[in-house]
């Protein structure tokens, strides 16, 4: 399949050049996401999604910005599964330092939310093992690609025990 590429107007006028990563349709609207191209036909790192319109000659048209939470959670979903399904699976590997300072890559075993706390979380485990020994939970910043950017303690007895009742579901399935 060719490239598709496409052109949106910024505020301040100037054009820019996108390359469409995949269009897809909900019940009411069609969707992009796409990553921006700069001058040297480079692609950016991140990736945004718009709504849009099919014109005469089935070409990409009218474009606006997604205007409510669900569309954003929805298209969300999209692009974490397109990830999950396509990506190179790096952003499930991480590495942080021992006690000792020695280096050990970690593998991420579930990723969550907990929106009265406003954090992503994750459980982890170390990636030498065969099996699956003794699990860690952290709060964590998120790079572009959705990786395991800096982990951050959890701070309240509170904010454990939600991890905790995360933890208890993920085990009875």
């Amino acid at each position: 399949m060719d490239e598709q590429y496409f052109k949106i107007q910024l505020e301040d006028g100037t054009e820019q050049q996108c390359r469409t990563i995949m269009t897809f349709d909900s019940e009411e609207h069609s969707y992009v996401l796409y990553s921006l191209v700069d001058e040297d036909g480079n692609d950016s790192e991140e990736v945004s999604a718009l709504r849009f319109e099919l014109d005469e000659n089935g070409e990409m048209t009218n474009f606006s910005s997604l205007e409510t939470e669900s569309e954003w959670e929805m298209v969300d979903e999209v692009l974490n599964t397109l990830i999950a399904e396509f990506g190179d699976g790096e952003e499930d590997f991480f590495t942080i330092s021992d006690e000792n300072g020695e280096e050990v890559v970690c593998e991420v075993i579930h990723r969550f939310e907990l929106e009265e706390f406003d954090k992503s979380y994750i459980f982890y485990t170390f990636a030498d093992q065969e099996e699956i020994g003794e699990i860690f939970a952290a709060s964590y910043i998120a790079g572009d690609k959705g990786e395991v950017q800096d982990l951050l303690p959890i701070e309240t007895d509170e904010e454990w025990d939600k991890v905790e009742q995360e933890l208890q579901t993920l085990n009875q399935k």
